[in-house]
């Protein structure tokens, strides 16, 4: 029960410093440096900036005790409002990827298998890497799903699809697939959004949001396992088929007739600690990993 409430707590307290940084930020900028705080505050900046100023004038008619009193009251009014006039604002917008139809069922991905084929477009061996699913038809919803965030194309050139294996600490691994948040409908979305704002009121910060679908589990890394020999082997940037399979009756995997593989570029292969807050994977271990 307290390890419980201690795990909640420290949820809480995340959430709570994660808006701090979502709502106030200072960015260094040479030799200076900007505050970035979020647009909602916008009119309170806006009026403590206009009640500074009409204060700064009326201070002429204050009486001190002497001239530099005087002077330091100034000279504080004048840095508060210099740190005001480098404040810029945040504003945020949301872009969707395309989501499943129905809920995504973690039950029914079975395993994942590593591996190495011939394709007739590559000289030698290809890297293959694909899931066990439990039935035909979940199969086809995930490729659909797949399809959807390559615009429809089995060769992913544009690495629309990105995939990833985490090895974690107690000899097991997370593998995650999620639509890459460059694709190029979102950076369309954005530059948009941007042009937009800058008409209104230029140099402000955007934060951009993605609402996507990550599809993540975690497997244990068995004696019989061939992944480590495959991490061995793959290289970094390589093309490498990505398969979806049902159980065959001698527990190999076997293709769905009318799916076809997709070829994928640069499987992200990274162990836990070696993940920083850049990767997508970084906060999302938390989810899976604990």
């Amino acid at each position: 029960m307290f390890k419980r409430k201690l795990k909640n707590l420290r949820r809480k307290l995340i959430l709570w410093l994660n808006s701090i940084r979502f709502n106030f930020a200072i960015r260094r900028k040479g030799h200076f440096f900007d505050i970035i705080i979020h647009e909602k505050y916008k009119n309170f900046a806006r009026i403590i900036r206009y009640a500074l100023t009409i204060i700064s004038l009326v201070s002429a008619f204050f009486y001190f005790q002497s001239v530099w009193y005087a002077f330091l009251f100034g000279l504080a009014v004048f840095l508060f409002l210099e740190v005001l006039n480098r404040v810029l604002f945040v504003y945020t917008s949301m872009y969707i990827h395309p989501l499943p139809n129905s809920q995504i069922d973690s039950k029914k991905w079975i395993g994942c298998f590593f591996g190495y084929a011939t394709h007739p477009s590559i000289r030698g061996n290809i890297p293959v890497v694909g899931w066990q699913l439990s039935d035909e038809a979940y199969v086809k919803k995930v490729h659909s799903l797949l399809l959807e965030w390559s615009y429809g194309e089995l060769n992913d050139e544009k690495n629309n699809i990105c995939a990833s294996v985490i090895l974690m600490a107690d000899n097991s691994y997370i593998f995650y697939c999620y639509p890459n948040i460059e694709r190029k409908t979102a950076a369309e979305f954005f530059e948009d959004i941007e042009r937009q704002r800058n008409e209104k009121s230029k140099g402000d910060v955007h934060h951009k949001i993605h609402l996507m679908q990550v599809i993540g589990k975690r497997f244990p890394i068995s004696d019989k396992s061939y992944l480590p020999t495959f991490i061995q082997k793959y290289r970094e940037g390589a093309p490498f088929l990505f398969r979806l399979a049902i159980p065959g009756p001698n527990g190999n995997s076997i293709p769905i007739e009318n799916v076809s593989d997709f070829m994928l570029r640069n499987l992200k292969i990274k162990k836990e600690i070696e993940l920083i807050k850049k990767d997508i994977e970084y906060d999302l271990v938390r989810v899976l990993g604990r």
